[in-house]
C-alpha cells in the first residue's frame, strides 16, 4: 500500500473497532458483533434496498422455529351460545408446518491495493465502502428471496449463478408447502402457463388478477401489490413506465409502474424472475437474521496484495401467512400470440 493508502486503512480499521466496541486487534480476528451494532449493521443492509424496506426483516433468538411477527391469520368475528359451549379464542400464530431453519451466510469481500490506493484519496472512503458493500448483501439476500430453493454445505456460485444453493427463499417455500396458491399451467397436463393473443391468458393484467385471486378474500390486508418480472411487463407494454429512473439491477430500488396489473399497485423488484408474477402484502415476506451470531475480521492479508472482509451471519426465510400470498411458476410461463 501507499503511505496514504496505509493511512486511510488504519483509520477504517480504527473506526470499525470503535464502531463495533472492540479493540483493533479483536477486528483483525473474527469476532462477534455485539446485538446493538447487529441491529444497525442489518438495518444499514435494510436501509440500501427499497424493497427490503417494505418487507418484514427481524432478528429471531432461536437458529430453528416458527414465524414470530404478531399477527392474526383468520377472522376473529363469531359468536358463541355459551349455555352449552366455551367460546374458542382464534389462535395467533404461524402458518402450520412451516418453520424457519438459519442458516450460516458469507458476505466476504476482498479488494486489491491497486483499489485502496485509487480510493484512498477520498476522505470518506469507510462509508464509500461499507455503502457498496450493504448493497451487495441486500442485492444478495433478494436474489436468495426469488431464488433459493435449498441450504447446501457449500455452495457453488458458478453453477449456482442465481445464488439458488444459498437458503430456500419465498418462492420455494410457497411452491413446497402451499401449492395450490402457485400456479404451474394454465390448462392441465400442459405444463405451460401461456400468454398472448393465442395463450390462456390473453395479458398480463388477466394474469395477474387470476394469481390474486388464488387469495381468499378473508386474507386479503388491502395492502397486496403485485410483483411482476421485466419480460412480462415488456411484453405487455414495450417498456416499463416507472415513477423513478433507476435500474433496480443496479441500485437496489424498486420500479413503481404507471399502469396497475390484475387491478393492484405494480412494482419490478431486483432479482425477480423475468417471467415471475406474485401478488402479497410485501410485509408478509420475512428475512429473519439469528441475534448474536454476525460475525466479522478484516485481513490485510499482504501475500495476495489485497485486503479481506468476513461478514457473515445467519439468515433464514419466512412467509409470515401462506394463505396471503399466491405465485406462478416463471420458467412455466410462454408467449402465444398465433395459434
Amino acid at each position: 500500500m501507499k503511505p496514504r493508502t496505509r493511512e486511510q486503512f488504519n483509520a477504517l480499521r480504527a473506526a470499525m473497532a470503535e464502531s463495533y466496541g472492540v479493540t483493533e486487534q479483536d477486528v483483525k480476528e473474527c469476532f462477534a458483533v455485539s446485538e446493538p451494532m447487529e441491529t444497525r449493521l442489518n438495518t444499514a443492509i435494510q436501509d440500501s434496498s427499497e424493497f427490503l424496506q417494505r418487507i418484514t426483516m427481524l432478528p429471531v433468538t432461536d437458529r430453528k422455529g416458527q414465524a414470530v411477527t404478531i399477527g392474526v391469520r383468520k377472522p376473529l368475528a363469531k359468536r358463541t351460545n355459551t349455555t352449552n359451549k366455551d367460546r374458542s379464542p382464534t389462535q395467533m400464530g404461524s402458518p402450520e408446518g412451516l418453520e424457519y431453519i438459519c442458516k450460516l451466510t458469507e458476505f466476504d469481500v476482498a479488494f486489491s491495493y491497486d483499489l485502496l490506493d485509487a480510493w484512498a484519496r477520498f476522505d470518506n472512503f469507510m462509508a464509500l465502502y461499507m455503502a457498496q458493500v450493504y448493497r451487495r448483501i441486500a442485492l444478495d439476500r433478494i436474489l436468495v428471496g426469488w431464488h433459493g430453493t435449498s441450504a447446501a454445505a457449500e455452495t457453488d456460485p458458478g453453477t449456482n449463478t442465481n445464488l439458488e444453493d444459498v437458503n430456500i427463499g419465498w418462492l420455494h417455500l410457497l411452491k413446497t408447502h402451499k401449492p395450490e396458491h402457485y400456479l404451474t399451467e394454465s390448462t392441465a397436463s400442459s405444463g405451460k402457463i401461456t400468454i398472448g393473443a393465442a395463450g390462456d391468458y390473453k395479458n398480463l393484467d388477466q394474469l395477474t388478477y387470476d394469481v390474486y385471486s388464488m387469495i381468499p378474500d378473508a386474507q386479503r390486508t388491502g395492502a397486496e401489490v403485485a410483483i411482476v418480472g421485466r419480460q412480462l411487463v415488456a411484453n405487455d407494454m414495450g417498456k416499463a413506465l416507472a415513477s423513478h429512473a433507476q435500474q433496480p439491477t443496479e441500485k437496489g430500488q424498486i420500479l413503481v409502474l404507471d399502469k396497475s396489473y390484475g387491478g393492484l399497485p405494480t412494482i419490478v423488484v431486483p432479482g425477480f424472475q423475468e417471467s415471475g408474477v406474485m401478488v402479497t402484502d410485501t410485509e408478509n415476506l420475512a428475512l429473519y437474521y439469528q441475534e448474536g451470531k454476525s460475525r466479522r475480521q478484516q485481513m490485510d492479508n499482504s501475500k495476495r496484495n489485497q485486503v479481506e472482509d468476513y461478514i457473515s451471519s445467519n439468515d433464514a426465510y419466512m412467509i409470515e401467512n401462506l394463505d396471503g400470498i399466491a405465485a406462478i411458476e416463471a420458467a412455466n410461463v410462454e408467449f402465444k400470440e398465433t395459434a
